[in-house]
């Protein structure tokens, strides 16, 4: 599978979250530690049976897994907070400021040179974004949000050094470690919080945990890190965009919301922005 396609593949994986959260009725830290010990098992599994099961030399990039792990982490609680602090519009929009401050920061902490594509196609993602959330609740600034607009922000900063580090991680060859690694500290950390947190599993819910471990912690991880050896940071950030721009079709197929004409726009500019990310970069392949 292309390397653009497996970031594609993964963000649509991963746009179901706010479904499957909303069928669960769990607390969050709940969610994510059992389906990230799901899939810290299933990962080794799956790595042992293709013959790449190694944690050699993790010890050598410790501060690199550590500084995965916090990201990681922050990005969650944070993304979370807004949530529960602000507006979905408001969380989701700064929560995707993320790959503007890879296009900022790619070049200083991994040498990434800025691309011609990223000047012309990240304004076109952003424009996209900013058209979807004004087509939801729109986005409110009151001072009552403000605390949910601060934590939606840190997500997003989170959000950026996690790509980043995944990819200096992916060049490399750490990518099957980051995941096993990123795996077996989240769960680490939220065990206490889950087992304190009271919560009741049902059969649907052990279900769709299961799936969540299997396919949302383990097919999309594996795809997404593997993908990020050949792609550059800021386009990876680019083509995140396809994760909240799946949520429109998923809310007409499910809940029978059907969006509006600037919904629709913005996620052709979406689109069209991800088109000339791949575009370029194929390019750049045929005239290597």
């Amino acid at each position: 599978m292309n390397n653009h396609l497996k970031i594609v593949a993964a963000m649509l994986i991963w746009s179901t979250w706010g479904m499957m959260i909303r069928l669960l009725s769990l607390p969050p830290v709940v969610v994510l530690f059992y389906t990230a010990c799901i899939a810290s098992i299933a990962v080794p599994l799956v790595l042992k049976a293709r013959g790449e099961f190694d944690l050699g030399g993790v010890s050598a990039v410790w501060p690199l897994f550590t500084a995965l792990a916090l990201a990681s982490i922050i990005n969650n609680l944070t993304y979370f907070y807004a949530l529960a602090q602000t507006t979905v519009s408001n969380a989701v929009f700064t929560h995707y400021t993320a790959p503007v401050f890879v296009a900022l920061l790619a070049p200083l902490l991994i040498t990434e040179r800025l691309q011609r594509v990223t000047l012309i196609s990240l304004p076109l993602a952003v424009a996209g974004m900013v058209l979807i959330v004004l087509a939801g609740d729109g986005l409110q600034m009151g001072e009552e949000h403000r605390r949910g607009i601060l934590a939606g922000i840190a997500s997003g900063i989170a959000y950026a050094f996690l790509i980043i580090i995944s990819r200096r991680l992916s060049q490399r060859m750490m990518h099957h470690k980051a995941v096993v690694v990123l795996l077996w500290i989240t769960a680490a950390v939220t065990a206490p919080a889950a087992f304190l947190v009271d919560h009741h599993l049902t059969k649907l819910s052990v279900l769709l945990l299961l799936t969540g471990g299997l396919v949302h912690s383990t097919i999309a991880p594996l795809l997404y890190f593997s993908a990020l050896r050949q792609v550059m940071a800021q386009h990876a950030a680019i083509l995140g965009y396809i994760e909240p721009l799946a949520a429109v079709p998923l809310a007409f197929l499910f809940l029978s919301e059907l969006p509006p004409a600037t919904a629709i726009f913005g996620g052709i500019l979406i689109l069209v922005s991800g088109y000339l990310v791949v575009r370029a970069s194929a390019g750049n392949r045929h005239r290597l």
